[in-house]
């Protein structure tokens, strides 16, 4: 089979240039077994699902990314037992710190010893205009002082982020995240437009998204509150365009019964954040992907967010969403996923049609998350040079990652833009981050090489409109071949 025959030779190139200590084995994709979904598929049928409006094909494509990186690695990492294909795989951080091969030297030799570091999103302070309040902690009730579901949810998250193999190959062997090899690209080029070198179509990148369950956010000793996500907004309010819509403004709850490790049969919230749990919004561990922490692991994980610092044996780190994005077409494939109540009828920027696509592959906690895909900035389609931002928009964001993003946090949209608002005539000015689409944003990953600090060194974040890649605007940087993890890791 060709997935079978590409994920042989991918770890064959690996195996070639990287030595894997005794608890990292990166896992490249594994052959999920789901009719019409190869990885990497080829681009031309890609562009052809994408060109013809091919809906139900890219969403299958999207699903088969999950249900694979979701799937038993059949190793250990992190004192976890059996842990998903997408924890295998280095962070850039790890990355980064691999010594480089010298002369006579055929292999490095991966970290023996990993820990499981999670941070608050570098997002969040990009351009020195990220929105602090997008994940500020466990909430306070200025209505009362004793504890009610709303005065204690936890509105925190913390990332980390994973390279697959073919990713981490590529990375490593570039040096992508040295400012010294950024500027020697800067330098090779020619013209207003330079690049690093394209990653190969096998590469996969991830950004899992957690909250850490610990005492201080429960109910009771073993209720867990967390916001709910309501779905898009109808109208970006003045209010929205000033603050974003983030976890704190979200205006329900949903529990989690840590004493359950199973799953559950609830399917709804609770819409105000003041019936308290039950049967209806009370979910299981089962329902998420979590990771207990326990005596025997927690050594191995390490938090940087205020308050959360110092874990305790009986906590929970529980997956809440994942950027996921693959080489397979130029632009690279823009998928993103979240947790969700009622996985068969998701909010937006999901839609029932997504959730009508997920294969029968997909089971167990995976299949409790919906999907937002955007594999275009705009429909129809435009090509990656000398295309034009009309037609209408493709809105593709995380709640838990682009929904607390104001106005503020992003770059002028360009004038004019011929982009319609669905169903109208009126123009679609994407101003937040409930607007914003993956591969907009994402192509203007770029760095200036020249300045050492992350906060200034690259253009600002975009919404949702269409970006040639020739773009006037790349003047002076360089592009990063979509990638910001390699403009927030470089040093």
């Amino acid at each position: 089979m060709k997935l079978r025959k590409l994920l042989v030779s991918s770890c064959s190139l690996i195996a070639l240039s990287i030595s894997a200590a005794a608890s990292a084995k990166p896992v490249p994709l594994p052959d999920p077994g789901i009719k019409g979904y190869n990885f990497p598929e080829d681009k031309e049928k890609l562009m052809g699902w994408i060109n013809a409006g091919n809906s139900n094909e890219i969403y299958l494509h999207g699903w088969g990314l999950w249900t694979s990186l979701t799937a038993p690695s059949g190793q250990n990492e992190y004192g976890l037992t059996n842990v998903p294909v997408y924890m295998t795989w280095l962070t850039p951080a790890e990355i980064a710190a691999l010594p480089r091969l010298k002369a006579t030297e055929k292999k490095v030799d991966l970290p023996a010893k990993r820990t499981f570091l999670l941070e608050k999103p570098r997002q969040l302070t990009h351009k020195a205009k990220g929105l602090e309040q997008a994940a500020t902690g466990v909430e306070s009730s200025a209505a009362s002082s004793s504890v009610t579901p709303l005065s204690i949810r936890d509105t925190n998250i913390v990332v980390t982020m994973g390279y697959d193999p073919a990713a981490q190959d590529f990375a490593y062997h570039n040096n992508l995240f040295s400012l010294k090899a950024l500027q020697a690209f800067y330098n090779s080029g020619s013209g207003n437009i330079r690049s690093i070198p394209v990653f190969p179509n096998n590469a996969v990148t991830v950004k899992p998204t957690y909250k850490v369950i610990t005492k201080a956010s429960m109910l009771n000793g073993s209720i867990y509150v967390m916001p709910a996500w309501p779905g898009t907004p109808p109208v970006v309010t003045p209010e929205i365009s000033a603050n974003g819509f983030p976890e704190t403004s979200w205006p329900g709850c949903v529990y989690i019964n840590t004493k359950n490790t199973g799953t559950s049969t609830a399917a709804s919230v609770d819409k105000d954040c003041t019936a308290g749990s039950n049967a209806s919004n009370t979910y299981g561990l089962g329902d998420f992907v979590y990771y207990p922490v326990t005596k025997d692991n927690i050594a191995a994980f390490k938090v940087l967010v205020s308050g959360q610092e110092k874990l305790a044996v009986g906590d929970v780190i529980v997956l809440m969403a994942m950027h996921v994005t693959s080489r397979e077409i130029d632009e690279w494939t823009w998928q993103t996923y979240f947790w969700t109540p009622d996985p068969t009828s998701p909010p937006l920027p999901s839609s029932s049609a997504i959730a009508s696509a997920r294969p029968a592959q997909l089971t167990g906690a995976a299949a409790h998350y919906a999907m937002a895909i955007g594999y275009q900035m705009v429909t129809p389609n435009q090509p990656a040079v000398g295309g034009q931002s009309v037609g209408g928009p493709v809105v593709a964001y995380n709640p838990y990652l682009e929904a607390g993003f104001n106005a503020a946090t992003f770059g002028t949209p360009p004038v004019n833009v011929g982009i319609l608002a669905p169903g109208s005539q009126t123009p679609y000015m994407a101003t937040v981050g409930i607007q914003t689409n993956c591969m907009t944003c994402h192509g203007n990953a770029t760095v200036d090489p020249s300045n050492p600090n992350p906060n200034t060194n690259a253009l600002p974040y975009l919404t949702n409109f269409y970006v040639s890649r020739e773009d006037q605007s790349f003047k002076g940087f360089l592009q990063l071949d979509f990638l910001w993890s390699i403009q927030g890791t470089a040093k």
